[in-house]
Parts: structure tokens; C-alpha cells; sequence
């Protein structure tokens, strides 16, 4: 055995023990795992048994060992580019835990103590968050808990003109995806309410279809969550054709990569009981959180229903929401987070 061959070796070694290492931290994954011991154990063999390597490479048609080494630095180069990924994405859900702790911390401690609590993100939303506001209290729902995603208009001075709204402020704009996990986070604090609803602050959700979320509770002591449908019936929502598309892809997705068949997959109208806020925890900042959060609801074991809602598509609710294009990316970042991330 010469020297290279000791080399190789020793470093297959050093790769185990590294996982080992990773594996008692818990902080292994399935990309770690395929990685780690296939290039461990492929050192070892081709090392103590030369002549294999010549034969398993020329299945792949490779002859030179100059193109092993490129093709090795290639699955390396991944790999980093997949680590350093992970690390980037550890470090943006820190900083928004710290602007969630942050935000929290200056908003008013207020215990909740009501049945019903209606949650609302707004950004920007100066246009239509007081008739939203206002549908709302006409329909007898007055206990709501904003919170204002860093807006740069004058939410502030609407909200102050509303009894009963317990109003939270970001200190940086982090998006829809954040500002779930700020209700949830509150609610886990202060909260003693029976039942949580995520409602739109853009004139998308009907508040005539709230009742149709209570009635499916109390059908059924053990639903913990109702999340909508604009598809399991026939409905006034006008949808749009290209959107329908990526939709009925998504439920196929949904069904592939949690096992969970859905007739509306990204659900935006949402009802939970306390319980259910309690047990789960979203960790993805991006647009895959309602994936995210179906996955968990599955995960949990916790039992959800669909009912119908009417949701209005109006030119401005479109050009701030989320984009159909989007799709590709959510289905990625779900994967991702799924199968790779620690």
C-alpha cells in the first residue's frame, strides 16, 4: 500500500467521524447522508481494490482520471454552493426572529382573552384597510390583532381610530410569511382565545364566509384547523385561468410532497383553534410558508377540513400579491426544505 493509497484512506476516515459528528448534533440531512458515506466508503473501496475503480468508471464512459477529479470538484462545488445556501437561510431566520422579538417587545402586552380573533397583515395598505376594517365590525368581529409589516404610510393612524385592535409594528418590512409566525408568537404569549382567524387586509377575504370556518368547529370537537377552498364547490370566486393552472399543480405537488390531497393548495383565509397554534412552528421565510404550513398540519397529525369561500380578484389585490411565476420557486424551497435542510 503506498502512500496516496494510505491518504485516501485516512480521509475516508476523517469524512466518517465528520458525519458521525453532524449525525449526534442532528443536524444531518439526506443530502448529508448520501454524500458523506458514498464518498467515504467509495475512497475505501477504490483504494484497497484499484482495478474496481477502472471498471465502475467506465460505465459513466469515463477513461481519465482527469475527468474523475472534475467531475468529484463538481458534486463538491454543489454541495458548498448547498451548504453556504443553508447558512444564508440560518442567518435571515435569525435576523427575523430578532425583529419579531424586537417588534413584540415595543408593542403593547396585552392579554387576549376573546373567542374569536381575526389576524391582519397590512403593508401599505392605507387604500383599503379601513373598508376592510370596517367589514369586519359591521359583522360583529371586533377583536383583531394587526400587524403593521414596517408600512411607510399612514396604517398607524387608522388603526388608532379602531377599539379593540392590538396593534403590533415591525421594525423591518419581513413579509407575509413573517408576520404569521409574529401573530402565532403573540398568541403563544398573550393569547386565551378559542378560535384564530388569518384574514387579508387587501379586500381579497369575504367576512360573510367566516361563519362557514365556526360552523365546520363546532360540527366537530376534534377539528383543530379549517382552511378555505375556492374550488371544492362552485363559488363566485373569479379566479383567473392562468392561475387555476398553477393551482391545480400545486394541489398535485401538495399531495406528492406531503401527503396530503387538498382541493386549494396555498390557503390564504384560515381558521385555528389555540391548540393548534401551540403545536406548530413555521420556520420558512418566503412564500413556501403555507406550504410549509400544510406540511405541519400533516406532520402533527392534526385534523383540517376545507370549506368554500368567495374570494374577489381585484387589479389591485393582483398586482400585490403573489405572482404566479412564483410557483416554481415555492416548489423548490419545499423540496429543499423537506428532503435537505438541517
Amino acid at each position: 500500500m503506498n502512500l496516496l493509497q494510505v491518504f485516501f484512506i485516512v480521509s475516508a476516515f476523517l469524512i466518517l467521524i465528520l458525519w458521525i459528528d453532524i449525525a449526534k448534533k442532528q443536524r444531518f440531512n439526506f443530502l448529508h447522508i448520501f454524500l458523506f458515506i458514498w464518498i467515504a466508503f467509495a475512497l475505501i473501496i477504490f483504494t484497497l481494490f484499484p482495478k474496481a475503480l477502472a471498471s465502475f468508471w467506465q460505465i459513466f464512459w469515463i477513461q481519465r482520471w482527469a475527468d474523475v477529479l472534475v467531475y468529484i470538484s463538481i458534486i463538491f462545488l454543489i454541495y458548498f454552493v448547498l451548504f453556504l445556501f443553508n447558512k444564508i437561510e440560518e442567518t435571515n431566520h435569525a435576523f427575523t426572529e430578532m425583529v419579531r422579538e424586537i417588534s413584540i417587545d415595543k408593542s403593547e402586552k396585552k392579554e387576549i382573552q376573546w373567542d374569536l380573533l381575526i389576524l391582519i397583515r397590512s403593508y401599505n395598505e392605507w387604500k383599503v384597510l379601513k373598508s376592510t376594517l370596517d367589514s369586519i365590525i359591521k359583522a360583529w368581529y371586533k377583536n383583531i390583532l394587526l400587524v403593521d409589516d414596517w408600512s411607510k404610510d399612514n396604517t398607524t393612524d387608522i388603526v388608532k381610530d379602531y377599539d379593540n385592535i392590538v396593534y403590533i409594528k415591525h421594525i423591518k418590512n419581513l413579509w407575509a410569511w413573517a408576520a404569521l409566525e409574529t401573530w402565532f408568537e403573540y398568541i403563544r404569549r398573550f393569547g386565551y382565545v378559542k378560535y384564530i382567524v388569518n384574514f387579508d387586509a387587501d379586500w381579497q377575504h369575504d367576512i360573510k364566509d367566516l361563519p362557514k370556518f365556526l360552523k365546520a368547529f363546532e360540527k366537530d370537537s376534534n377539528l383543530w384547523a379549517v382552511l378555505w377552498s375556492r374550488f371544492i364547490e362552485k363559488t363566485d370566486t373569479n379566479v383567473p385561468f392562468f392561475r387555476k393552472i398553477i393551482l391545480y399543480l400545486g394541489r398535485i405537488f401538495t399531495l406528492f410532497i406531503s401527503w396530503v390531497y387538498l382541493t386549494d393548495s396555498h390557503n390564504g383565509y384560515r381558521t385555528f383553534t389555540l391548540d393548534t397554534v401551540k403545536k406548530i412552528k413555521l420556520t420558512i421565510n418566503w412564500m413556501a410558508y403555507a406550504s410549509e404550513l400544510v406540511d405541519k398540519l400533516e406532520q402533527n397529525k392534526i385534523k383540517f377540513i376545507e370549506v368554500p369561500v368567495n374570494i374577489r380578484y381585484t387589479d389591485y389585490s393582483l398586482s400585490k400579491g403573489q405572482k404566479s411565476s412564483n410557483a416554481i420557486f415555492i416548489a423548490l424551497k419545499m423540496i429543499w426544505t423537506k428532503f435537505f435542510k438541517n
